[in-house]
């Protein structure tokens, strides 16, 4: 038996409010449970003064190092991982993890290849890839040029992650595209997986208040009008008008003071709730409180890690049958209810059959969470695991390949 395995993460990361936080968090969580982890450093975004940060135990240290959209992340990145000494490296990444601009998001990009030349395999989890989001339905919309940067950029990043040791996708439809294109690469089919929930945690939907949620960062792709709209509709039927709306997350970094605005006209509304970021703590109870979870996207941009936050805790989604949405729904078995989308009026009459039918939405929500349960977190951590194992040359101290037979 060799050594436990000294890791390093490189993700957003809670105190902090950035994408993907929470997953990182989990991550981190899930590599210092294993005793064949000694110990895992978060290299993680910088936070504002006036947040603290967490308490997770001896085996897991937080660095911060590095700030959404500023040039100088990528040497802070190698930096870091150098002063680590990590036997390998896991970057849990979005497109947009690093900045909002194409020059900064690109450079931290780049991290995971010049990780691995610097000496640290490294592996990555794309929870999104360029080339796999409908640009003009983003901030970019009408913009030919600068989407045509994009794309280019996006050709030449996709080359970079595949440079790692190794990279995981969340979406066959991404995994197919880049295993055609790359045939040599180390590309890997890793769902979302499903954060640990306990079934007691989850009530039946005719013990649960008569509250509909939605949670995201909203602005760009993500809006809300037609789900207010449809949520106005919905509450002029016949025995809606105790109907709660609770919109929970932030706005989008493109489109500062949406919620704010839209806060503002909702101000004398009882019914509407703007409930601000919801930390991970909270999830439970505003997922668990819930009937339904409604997804008001014109496009998407990769699985969504709300969606298996819904289906863990047994509220019933709404989302349009679009994009990744069917990805989701055949590869994991997710389901829900589906509207047209951009139809406030189809929204509101999907949503109002499924508070009818209390008994098919049941049914639902016990297949959407037997679904999610099938790749629980620990099948995600054990993948990772095993990868970096290899990537340095060490072997496990508990040497296992299930998660390799598990893995889509």
């Amino acid at each position: 038996m060799t050594r436990p395995l000294r890791i390093a993460l490189v993700s957003a990361f809670p105190s902090g409010k950035q994408s993907l936080n929470e997953y990182g968090l989990h991550l981190a969580i899930g590599l210092a449970a294993r005793d064949d982890v000694a110990e895992v450093t978060v290299i993680a975004d910088t936070l504002p003064s006036d947040l603290p940060e967490l308490d997770l135990g001896p085996k897991i240290t937080v660095k911060r190092c590095w700030s959404f959209n500023k040039l100088s992340t990528l040497p802070k990145l190698i930096r870091a991982l150098r002063q680590t000494k990590a036997d390998g490296a896991i970057w849990n990444l979005q497109m947009a993890t690093f900045g909002d601009r194409e020059v900064t998001a690109a450079l931290g990009l780049l991290g995971p290849v010049a990780a691995r030349l610097a000496g640290t395999p490294s592996g990555v989890i794309a929870h999104n890839i360029v080339n796999g989001v409908d640009l003009e339905q983003t901030v970019l919309k009408g913009q030919r040029l600068r989407q045509a940067i994009v794309r280019l950029g996006g050709r030449m990043i996709e080359r970079a992650l595949i440079s790692a040791n190794y990279l995981t996708v969340t979406l066959r439809s991404y995994s197919e595209s880049l295993q055609a294109k790359h045939p040599r690469a180390s590309v890997h089919l890793v769902p979302h997986g499903t954060f640990d929930t306990k079934v007691s945690d989850v009530r039946p939907l005719k013990d649960r208040p008569r509250r509909i949620v939605t949670m995201g960062k909203f602005g760009t792709y993500k809006r809300l009008e037609t789900l207010l709209g449809a949520f106005d509709a919905l509450r002029k039927t016949p025995g809606n008008a105790d109907l709660k709306l609770v919109i929970g997350g932030s706005d989008h970094p493109n489109t500062p003071g949406y919620l704010e605005a839209l806060a503002q006209d909702r101000a004398d509304d009882a019914g509407v709730e703007f409930a601000g970021y919801v930390a991970e703590h909270a999830i439970p109870d505003f997922f668990g409180d819930a009937l339904l979870s409604v997804f008001d996207y014109s496009a998407t941009t990769g699985s969504s890690g709300v969606l298996h936050q819904t289906a863990s805790y047994g509220a019933v989604p709404v989302f349009p049958r679009i994009g990744d949405f069917v990805d989701v729904c055949e590869d994991e078995g997710i389901s829900g209810v589906n509207y047209a989308a951009l139809d406030a009026g189809d929204m509101a009459r999907q949503m109002q059959k499924a508070l009818s039918d209390i008994t098919g939405s049941q049914a639902i929500a016990d297949d959407n969470r037997a679904a999610s349960m099938d790749f629980p977190f620990t099948k995600v951590v054990d993948f990772h695991v095993d990868k970096i194992a290899q990537s340095s040359n060490l072997t496990r101290q508990s040497p296992s390949t299930e998660s390799e037979q598990l893995v889509v």
